[in-house]
């Protein structure tokens, strides 16, 4: 029997990470005992994400919550123009509140499961315990799960450049017909670069309805008003002028390779983007967030050492460099994702950014790129590592 306020796990945060990790125990026969306690500050989350992701279009898990797919994209620059089938691959789109509201079903029906709105402020480990605070109670916990994201713990810290992938989106919906609902637009940066890294991402959802997003690789937001004012240009650009916004949506994504995992302790593991489980280098997090789950979900146990979880990868040392590059020289993102899809297959750029390459098409990625640049940045990290 479930005792008052005690629980095998304890979540903090009702997103992506939390949810997907829950779902999975729901699926695993070894927890159907287990007590778990998800504690979540907002009571009305809806649409507050639109996840994006590629996987083999065969694959069917996600497919209740999918709102759209797309078999080719588009990449565009100064220098490059080009638009291919990613077959056997597509293009994904999943609207956050479908996800929030089928999990929130399957936790409805499990009477060991406790979704409470109860926002988080501290939690300590006493023992073989961890005791969760929130403004209203305590909780004790035999693990604890935190995915409150520290923007503190990455820049309070110089071994590692932070930047961020930080966007303002419109859904818009045109009077006349002006998508290819089959292509998804992935990278557009033929928009002022400003010193940084800018593109426009383009999701048709039908002939007359798509999310337009402004996106920026860099270190700083900007006023809300910019983001705005170059969605409004581009559209111009493109001779989309009778539209209709229906609905917008704001965010950043941190891309930093810090070592999240340092936190970690015997019976607390940060997880999602507080966990680093965030791809560094171009911000993708739902098939990470689901690699992830599927690891930690196997490698739970009533004595496991959550220090024990986290391995880094060669991916990681690949990411570290870029974000290397890319800090030094915000301006020449255009020029780097430009040289790499012109060089390279789409379909093997996706395998790599989802960390599915062999080192031999690895090499070849990375030959893309000017030698002298990444050279230099590698003899600067190793220098620092050195200290």
């Amino acid at each position: 029997m479930k005792k008052k306020g005690v629980y095998d796990y304890i979540f903090a945060g009702a997103g992506a990470s939390s949810l997907q990790i829950v779902k999975q125990m729901l699926q695993d026969k070894r927890f159907k005992h287990k007590s778990v306690l998800i504690l979540e500050e907002n009571s009305n989350k809806t649409n507050d994400r639109t996840w994006c992701f590629w996987e083999e279009k065969s694959k069917k898990d996600w497919d209740p919550f999918v709102r759209c797919q797309w078999d080719n994209i588009t990449f565009s620059s100064d220098t490059a123009e080009l638009q291919e089938s990613i077959l056997p691959y597509a293009y994904k789109m999943i609207r956050s509140n479908a996800f929030y509201t089928y999990v929130y079903e399957l936790i409805a029906k499990n009477e060991n499961i406790d979704l409470t709105f109860e926002k988080v402020a501290s939690f300590e480990t006493q023992g073989e315990i961890v005791r969760v605070s929130t403004g209203k109670n305590t909780y004790s916990g035999a693990y604890f799960f935190n995915s409150i994201f520290d923007w503190n713990a990455a820049q309070q810290q110089s071994k590692y450049p932070v930047l961020q992938q930080h966007f303002v989106g419109w859904f818009i919906k045109t009077k006349d017909d002006c998508f290819d609902p089959n292509t998804a637009t992935f990278m557009d940066f033929s928009v002022a670069q400003k010193g940084n890294t800018r593109f426009m991402y383009v999701l048709p959802l039908s002939r007359n309805e798509a999310l337009i997003e402004y996106t920026l690789f860099s270190e700083n937001l900007l006023n809300y008003a910019e983001y705005e004012r170059e969605i409004r240009h581009y559209l111009t650009q493109k001779n989309i002028r009778n539209y209709n916004i229906t609905e917008t949506e704001q965010g950043s994504i941190p891309m930093t390779c810090y070592p999240f995992s340092r936190q970690n302790s015997k019976r607390v593991l940060h997880i999602g983007s507080a966990g680093g489980w965030t791809k560094a280098s171009t911000g993708f997090t739902f098939k990470f967030i689901e690699r992830k789950a599927t690891e930690l979900v196997a490698f739970l146990s009533d004595d496991c050492d959550m220090r024990l979880f986290e391995k880094r990868n060669r991916f990681w040392w690949y990411d570290l460099l870029f974000l290397d590059v890319l800090a030094q020289n915000n301006h020449k993102g255009s020029f780097l994702f430009s040289r790499m899809f012109q060089r390279n297959n789409p379909k093997t750029i996706l395998r790599f950014l989802d960390e599915k390459t062999s080192f031999a098409e690895e090499v070849r990625i990375m030959r893309s790129f000017p030698v002298g640049v990444f050279v230099w940045q590698l003899i600067r990290r190793l220098m620092r590592s050195l200290h």
